[in-house]
């Protein structure tokens, strides 16, 4: 009889074997991964809901009671029904959109002063320290504060508001950036500089990916930003459009607290939907981020 010998893989049937039996073995790990966030988010939503639910519970019973006066606080209930009756109104759907182009084109200019500028101060540090005082000087001064003089220069129209934007805006942006460039990992600059990188390369190719993380989660916090600094240069600049305008000639009207309290209920509504589609930008474009996190 002869005798069997036992079957010997080469190298290359090695390797084949192994990578089939990594993938089969992640998939499910992947799988697993993939249910608990989405567990996880489903019970974040269901939080927020019962927190918003809750909220509007304790501004009903407050009103009903009479707690505070109705000319002061009405009913969430009556809220409620005259901001779905203003999503319908097209002259209240123009305001809106005023504001949001003006709020878009402020944050746009600010993006496109603090992302460059953030990347060249975080990469020198002789130009970072000559510059910190300034930046700290200036950060802290009131965009709105401004306004009566951007009155003046630039008149009432998107020009000063998109200049509101983008004072309150460039700040955050520029700090989240130079923390984005400090954060990136020492060995990988030193590594791509013995490889004979210039600077470019390496500022474009090591740097700038590590910094999209911390840039887009500037970009997050001030999107809410840019629509409350949008409304407060309109209504302080007495703007001819826009959510702030609006808001100041009904406050002026007889009764009108019942449509101004709409009008912040669908201001609220607009910038939740502003930082959730900002936020799934961020998780689409800097998502790995998170998970090296988790």
């Amino acid at each position: 009889m002869e005798s069997r010998q036992p079957a010997v893989l080469t190298a290359t049937e090695k390797v084949g074997v192994s990578a089939r039996t990594t993938a089969v073995s992640t998939r499910p790990r992947r799988r697993v991964l993939r249910s608990d966030r989405s567990v996880e988010r489903a019970i974040i939503a269901g939080r927020g809901t019962a927190g918003v639910v809750g909220f509007l519970a304790l501004w009903e019973v407050v009103a009903r009671y009479d707690l505070l006066p109705r000319d002061v606080l009405p009913a969430a209930s009556t809220t409620v029904a005259s901001a779905a009756e203003l999503v319908g109104d097209p002259v209240f759907l123009d305001q809106i959109g005023a504001t949001l182009w003006a709020a878009f084109v402020g944050l746009a200019l600010a993006i496109a002063i603090a992302v460059p500028a953030g990347l060249v101060l975080g990469l020198s540090d002789r130009l970072h320290a000559a510059t910190a005082t300034v930046v700290e000087l200036l950060r802290p001064l009131p965009p709105v504060g401004l306004v009566p003089l951007l009155v003046l220069v630039v008149g009432q129209g998107l020009e000063m508001k998109a200049v509101v934007v983008a004072l309150g805006c460039v700040w955050p942006l520029l700090i989240n950036t130079i923390h984005g460039v400090h954060s990136t990992d020492g060995t990988a600059r030193a590594t791509a500089r013995s490889f004979g990188w210039s600077r470019r390369a390496v500022a474009l190719r090591v740097v700038w990916p590590s910094a999209v993380p911390s840039v887009l989660t500037g970009v997050r916090i001030t999107a809410s930003v840019a629509l409350i600094l949008c409304v407060g240069a309109e209504f302080i600049g007495g703007s001819r459009d826009g959510l702030g305008s609006w808001l100041l000639q009904q406050s002026m009207l007889p009764g009108g607290i019942d449509t101004v309290c709409a009008g912040v209920v669908v201001a609220g509504v607009l910038g939740l939907l502003v930082n959730a589609v900002v936020t799934a930008l961020e998780r689409r474009f800097a998502g790995w981020a998170h998970r090296e996190d988790s």
